[in-house]
Parts: C-alpha cells; sequence; structure tokens
C-alpha cells in the first residue's frame, strides 16, 4: 500500500536532510567550501572583475606564469573570430581600463604592437549610448584597417543594448559570456601544467572559477546534489514527493509576493505615488523624490536599488552628487554611474541576511511575518534622501 503523499514528503526530508548534514560536517573538516572571491563579492564588482581577469591575461601577471594564460584565452575565443586573427602573446601589453576620453574607458585592452583589441565586461552596469559603437570606431583607427571587433564579454553572452551598437555591423563585436568562454579559458588555465604550477596560484584558479559557477547560476555542490538527485529519482513516490515540496517551499516567489501586496501599500501610505513594476526581469518599488524630479527603487530581493533622475542634467548637478553620495551611505557600496542613474548592486542585502541558499526563505519570512519593519526600513530610506540637501 503507498504511503500518504505527507508521509512520502516527510520521509523524503528527512533523508535529504541526513545528506545534507554529512556534506556539511566534511566541508567543514575540509574548509574546502570557503572561497575568498565569493566572501569578498569578487564576481559581482566589474572592476574588480576585470583587474583579476586582466592579471591572468597579462604576460607580466602576478601569477609569474609568463603568456601561457592570454594564449590560452586567445585559443579559447579564436573560433568566435570572423577571420583568423593573430596574436603575439608574448609580447602584448594589458591594460585595464584604457582611456579614450574623459567620458570613456575600456574595461580591458590588449596590444600586441601591431593589433589592439578591445574587451568591454558587463557584469551589472548597462550599457551606454554608442558604446559599443564608439569603441569600434575608435579600434579602427589603432589598428590601420585590420578588422578587429569589440569583445562584449556578458554574464551569459546576450547582445549589446541597440543604442549601444547603433551603425555598427554583425561582425564589428564579438558576443563572450563568462557561463562558456570564461569558464572554458580558466578550466584550461588550471590544466596547464597542473602539476607543476605553484599551489597559490592553482587554488587561486579553482577559487575563481568556483565563483563565476556561482555568479553563472552554476552550483559548486554538484556532489551532494547527485547523491539527493539518486534519492529522489529512486521511485515514483519519492519524485512525487519531491515536486510537491518543490511547489510548496518557492520562498523567492512567496518574498515577491509578500513584497508588492503587503509592503507596497504600506510603503505607499507614506509616500505619496508609490509604485510597483515589473521590467527587464527586475521587479521593485518605484517612489518619486524631490518633487518628482527623482525616483528611489528597490528591489523585492533588496540585491539592487538605484536612485533617478527625471533629467539627466539635474543627476550632474550637486543635488544630483549628494543623493547619491547619501545612498552610498545609506547601503555602504558606491554605485555604477550613468547619465542620470546611480546603480548599486552585489554587496546589498538585508542588514544581518547572509547571501546563502536561505537568504529568500529568510526574506519571506521578514516579509510575511513583519511587513512593518520592511516597510519601515523602506520609507525610512526614503526620508533620508528626502532630506538631503545640495
Amino acid at each position: 500500500m503507498n504511503q500518504s503523499p505527507e508521509k512520502n514528503a516527510g520521509q523524503l526530508l528527512t533523508y535529504v536532510t541526513g545528506i545534507i548534514k554529512d556534506f556539511e560536517e566534511r566541508w567543514q573538516k575540509t574548509g574546502e567550501k570557503y572561497n575568498i572571491f565569493k566572501v569578498s563579492g569578487i564576481a559581482h564588482k566589474e572592476v574588480i572583475m576585470c583587474r583579476v581577469l586582466a592579471d591572468l591575461m597579462n604576460p607580466q601577471g602576478k601569477h609569474c606564469q609568463g603568456s601561457r594564460y592570454l594564449r590560452l584565452f586567445w585559443e579559447t575565443i579564436a573560433p568566435k573570430l570572423p577571420e583568423k586573427l593573430p596574436l603575439d602573446a608574448e609580447h602584448t601589453k594589458v591594460t585595464v581600463e584604457y582611456v579614450l576620453d574623459e567620458n570613456r574607458r575600456i574595461d580591458i585592452a590588449l596590444e600586441d604592437g601591431k593589433v589592439f583589441v578591445p574587451i568591454e565586461v558587463k557584469i551589472w552596469a548597462g550599457d551606454q549610448p554608442r558604446q559599443v559603437a564608439d569603441y569600434f570606431a575608435f579600434v579602427q583607427t589603432k589598428n590601420h584597417g585590420v578588422h578587429i571587433p569589440v569583445l562584449y564579454l556578458t554574464v551569459d553572452g546576450h547582445e549589446p543594448s541597440d543604442f549601444s551598437k547603433a551603425g555598427v555591423g554583425k561582425n564589428d563585436y564579438i558576443l563572450l559570456s563568462f557561463k562558456q568562454d570564461i569558464l572554458a579559458w580558466l578550466e584550461a588555465c588550471a590544466r596547464e601544467n597542473a602539476t607543476e604550477m605553484v599551489i597559490p596560484v592553482r587554488e587561486n584558479l579553482k577559487q575563481l572559477i568556483a565563483a563565476i559557477k556561482s555568479l553563472c547560476g552554476k552550483s559548486e555542490d554538484v556532489e551532494m546534489e547527485d547523491a539527493i538527485f539518486k534519492l529522489v529519482a529512486r521511485d515514483d513516490d519519492a519524485v512525487r514527493a519531491a515536486l510537491a515540496i518543490s511547489g510548496a517551499t518557492d520562498f523567492d516567489k512567496r518574498a515577491w509576493e509578500a513584497f508588492k501586496g503587503p509592503i507596497t501599500a504600506l510603503v505607499g501610505k507614506a509616500c505619496t505615488d508609490t509604485e510597483y513594476l515589473e521590467e527587464d526581469g527586475w521587479y521593485y518599488l518605484n517612489v518619486p523624490i524631490k518633487g518628482g524630479r527623482y525616483w528611489f527603487e528597490m528591489n523585492y530581493l533588496w540585491d539592487k536599488t538605484c536612485v533617478q533622475a527625471a533629467n539627466a542634467a539635474d543627476a550632474a548637478g550637486a543635488e544630483g552628487k549628494a543623493l547619491y553620495e547619501k545612498t552610498s551611505e545609506l547601503f555602504g557600496v558606491r554605485p555604477s554611474s550613468q547619465k542620470g542613474f546611480a546603480w548599486y548592486s552585489g554587496d546589498i542585502a538585508w542588514p544581518g541576511f547572509a547571501k546563502d541558499n536561505l537568504y529568500q526563505f529568510h526574506l519571506y519570512k521578514l516579509y510575511a511575518g513583519h511587513p512593518q519593519e520592511a516597510a519601515d526600513r523602506i520609507i525610512a530610506i526614503v526620508k533620508a534622501l528626502e532630506s538631503v540637501r545640495a
């Protein structure tokens, strides 16, 4: 006789909890889960990530491995280039934030004396108007007629915005991703002379790979997941129990629903014209401040926020700068500024909550059990921004 769905689910949770505890005890003994890149949030910080990648590419980098990592990078991306393009890895100069003019900097530039290759890195920041187009035009002046595309690197390999690539052709930029290209390159670096590689370099490569996998949504807990999968997939009843548990524990959805419902309503009572908006995969509150000259925006996961000016000229003025400084103070991070915007992301979380697998569960408990507390924190931030004087 089949057991009830509730009993099946309860037994499955008990077995899965045992597997998780076994792995956690092993990780505590070995320390293999400790990752300095994840602890410091480097994978989410574009400027620092660019420095790390550039140093690995640099033949004079602190890894002391010469040009081998740059050579492997070039071999990894070569199949994507529109034509065979040689790069003298041994004599390549690698520059971070290569200056074009007072407003533009190429994230990473490779120069071997014959060709100049630009790499634009996007993790959280958005595109700027004509950014890819301007980089491509500049690069052609550096390459004496040799067609060199802009290497456009994002987490998932998506296209640049239309206003960034306006006027350039499909072969004028190459799409690269952390998820495929950078991970493939770093794994090739880790395999290169693995037995001869000095231990700190090898371990740092392993940790960087794990951090980027996490950034790309690839779990590093593969062994534990395999053990749980085998348990769940043993028979139909176990699968049904797992599906029931999964549907009942979508804490991300439950946190989102609480945020857009009770919390939006509570904030709206204190802050006129508050809206809840959904666009481009972002679910957030939009609160006008300073008479509607600016908006304060807060994502439901508390991991991204934005101060936006209705007029870009206001953003560049004393008041806009003072608002950006105040937001930096309130959240403890510096913004990624664009025309009219100051974005804050990466290190942001609800105070006291760790950004781990339980983060969405803890947010759900807070939002559902103490919505006024969450609303009051947002209201306090809005009031602090309203009080800013240039």
